[in-house]
């Protein structure tokens, strides 16, 4: 029961010296996302009564975003900086903490997921790791899920919802490439598929032979920085 946010939808003035991210629409979108993810728990048709019953006993989802690389850009910050890293994990610990606090309003509304026990939850690397409060709030009220994070590698709906976004946490591999589609007939087109920052840059009037530093492809930076 996975899900993932578009990052690219909340950046502000992009490509300025005023580009900024909306943290409290985001923010507010993960807590949406959680309660929607609960949700699919109950309205999928099992195949299997065990299925129905695994899902039910520990009310696993997983909530993650895709586009980072993309908005990094937007932002006129590398993949590869200090600062990248620092905006990626700031922006991450936000997600994690209004998915917790989504969940336990959840708790309280719904209960918790019925395998939960607090002292075990709350002893976990994860949950020692939380901020004070969602740590307290979860002893007085529950979780309703037993996880909420996954950032998954998101290929598939990058392309077809996020107009080619960069994939998950990855950087992009190339702003521009060509794709084989096979029609309908059984004949074979090509079509240039447009890295979404890049596109978005070129709509704004940016020169594309000479990019703005923060363009820096997954094959232009180390191992390890990648």
């Amino acid at each position: 029961c996975l899900g993932s946010i578009n990052l690219g939808c909340y950046v502000q003035g992009e490509f300025t010296a005023d580009a900024a991210f909306d943290y409290a629409g985001f923010c507010a979108t993960v807590a949406t996302a959680v309660r929607m993810l609960d949700n699919v728990l109950d309205a999928t048709a099992w195949p299997l009564p065990q299925q129905a019953q695994e899902a039910e006993s520990k009310r696993r989802v997983g909530l993650g975003s895709t586009g980072l690389g993309d908005v990094l850009i937007m932002l006129g910050l590398r993949y590869d900086s200090q600062e990248g890293r620092d905006f990626a994990a700031d922006l991450t610990r936000r997600m994690r903490d209004a998915a917790y606090r989504a969940s336990i309003a959840l708790a309280r509304k719904k209960g918790s997921f019925p395998m939960f026990d607090a002292g075990q939850y709350l002893a976990s690397g994860m949950a020692q790791r939380l901020p004070e409060d969602i740590r307290d709030a979860i002893a007085e009220h529950g979780i309703r899920n037993s996880h909420l994070l996954s950032i998954a590698p998101t290929g598939t709906i990058s392309l077809a919802f996020g107009d080619n976004c960069s994939n998950g946490l990855e950087p992009a591999f190339s702003w521009f490439y060509k794709r084989l589609k096979r029609e309908a007939d059984g004949s074979r087109s090509e079509y240039t598929v447009e890295d979404h920052a890049y596109r978005l840059y070129r709509k704004h009037g940016g020169d594309p032979d000479h990019l703005p530093p923060a363009f820096v492809s997954a094959l232009e930076i180390s191992a390890n920085d990648h």
